[in-house]
């Protein structure tokens, strides 16, 4: 509808008597007259048409839709009385706000207070065994005196889970990341400041370096909704208990793409180390020795001579056969001492870690032991899940190593532990690269999110981020080419 207004000189020609008939013409003739010429003139040039500002829909939480306005910020529904939290946004088609309640959760302090049947629903299909109950309650249990835990099951409206994770607090180095000339600048200021740049962490995931994330998600589940639940947590979580930073971690190049996400919430991305894995249906560690060129058959075999002259023994066995009374702490200290060497120390592992893992999982836990005069100096622990195997941590008496090439020998035979038919990946872990490249591994980069809490403290972390953690591309890491000379047939390598 188009509203005419009448203009002056029109009202001015019938302001007389209305029963006035000028030129024979009457006041009602003459004021529909004026309303035609005035409604012409806007019908040519019409007024700027502003049309109504789409409404802002806010979804409660409660499931009680209203409409109203409001910022663009996370914010207590403005309709209902309702405690719970929403975060708002534009929609797809961006002609209006649609909101995103966060997903409801269930959030226990104990394995053993799990809701284990949501817990499976999710973390059965996704193939994690550090996300196993078991391995969770070994961790939960040798962490006791320096770490706290939150066991969270994410669930969407109709009470289905949707996701699956642990959050842990623990105290890390700050520097733990930084290049080696920052570090040495941090240890110098340790000399009269132990404490300097340390401090408490909340973890999306465990203390345990695993070269693996935490986190199981279902198909079904709203990625960009769930990581907001979850940023959500983590800062209620962080304040809580008194962390200054929150960190996801780690996440290998075909997760992190989905993790991304975060960096809406406010996360800094970083890279982490590089994990090593042996891809491959071998089915025994003949057949992968067979794979590989003359060389490197010939340093396999030399490695294995070495620690027979050297008098010492290798004996392969599961968590079940007693090796939580063979874990002392003698034992234990041979772990201390690669991690005395070790480039990267996030976590000190507990000796009460090794012996809970070969109780919670008897038949999946696997250790690989040297003996010299029945005296054990070396040992690989590692853990089998669905068609992989996961070395964990190795140890070693470094005054062997050079007679009989112990640490080269822990890995090679750790991994014959865990070559085995139906075994098609053993995930070596970090560190060693050029010789894990050598013998056949594959590198992916691992990636971390941090965020400080509070406004001013991760302003400052921007500034640092940089110095602190590797903020530049992975390289791509090359597998090792051989020549065809290198390779011999069958037959020949058998008989070697």
């Amino acid at each position: 509808m188009v509203l005419g207004f009448i203009p002056l000189g029109d009202l001015s020609n019938i302001c007389g008597n209305p029963s006035s008939k000028p030129n024979g013409v009457t006041f009602r003739e003459q004021l529909g007259k004026a309303r035609l010429r005035s409604s012409e003139r806007m019908t040519a040039d019409p007024p700027l048409a502003i049309p109504p500002m789409p409404p802002r829909l806010h979804l409660c939480p409660c499931n009680v839709v209203a409409d109203a306005w409001g910022a663009d910020r996370v914010e207590p529904c403005p309709i209902v009385q309702c405690s719970k939290e929403l975060s708002v946004g534009w929609d797809s088609q961006g002609s209006g706000f649609m909101a995103a309640a966060p997903y409801q959760y269930d959030l226990a302090t104990c394995v053993d207070d799990i809701d284990i049947k949501s817990w499976h629903q999710v973390c059965d299909s996704s193939g994690n065994p550090y996300l196993d109950l078991r391995f969770l309650r070994a961790v939960e249990i040798s962490f006791a005196r320096e770490a706290s835990f939150w066991y969270l099951i994410a669930r969407d409206e109709s009470g289905r889970s949707v996701a699956c994770t642990c959050f842990s607090r623990y105290l890390v180095d700050g520097v733990l990341m930084a290049p080696a000339v920052i570090q040495r600048g941090i240890t110098g200021i340790r000399r009269f400041w132990p404490s300097f740049l340390k401090y408490k962490i909340l973890l999306c995931g465990i203390p345990v370096s695993t070269c693996n994330h935490q986190l199981a998600i279902a198909d079904h589940a709203d990625r960009q909704r769930l990581l907001a639940t979850l940023d959500t947590v983590a800062v209620k979580l962080a304040r809580a208990s008194g962390c200054p930073l929150i960190s996801f971690k780690e996440f290998p190049p075909e997760i992190a793409v989905q993790m991304d996400a975060l960096k809406d919430e406010g996360f800094l991305w970083a890279r982490s180390v590089m994990a090593y894995s042996l891809k491959g249906e071998y089915g025994s560690f003949d057949g992968y020795y067979d794979t590989r060129s003359k060389s490197r058959r010939s340093k396999i075999r030399k490695t294995f001579r070495k620690l027979e002259c050297a008098g010492l023994t290798c004996e392969e066995r599961q968590g079940r056969d007693g090796v939580d009374q063979l874990f002392t702490d003698d034992v234990h200290r041979l772990y201390l001492n690669v991690l005395d060497r070790a480039h990267v120390k996030f976590e000190k592992i507990p000796v009460e870690f090794f012996r809970e893992l070969a109780r919670q999982l008897p038949d999946e836990s696997c250790f690989t032991i040297f003996r010299k005069d029945n005296r054990i100096v070396g040992f690989c622990c590692g853990l089998r899940s669905h068609r992989q195997h996961h070395m964990l941590f190795c140890g070693l008496d470094y005054s062997l190593n050079s007679d009989a090439e112990l640490y080269f020998n822990i890995l090679y035979r750790g991994l014959s532990h865990g070559i085995i038919p139906g075994v098609k990946a053993v995930h070596i872990g970090a560190a060693a690269d050029e010789f894990k490249q050598h013998i056949g591994c594959e590198g992916k980069p691992l990636s971390i999110y941090v965020k400080a809490v509070g406004t001013v403290r991760h302003f400052l972390l921007k500034q640092v981020f940089g110095l602190l953690f590797d903020t530049k591309p992975a390289p791509v890491p090359q597998l090792v080419q051989h020549t065809t000379e290198d390779y011999e047939p069958q037959e020949v390598r058998r008989a070697a």
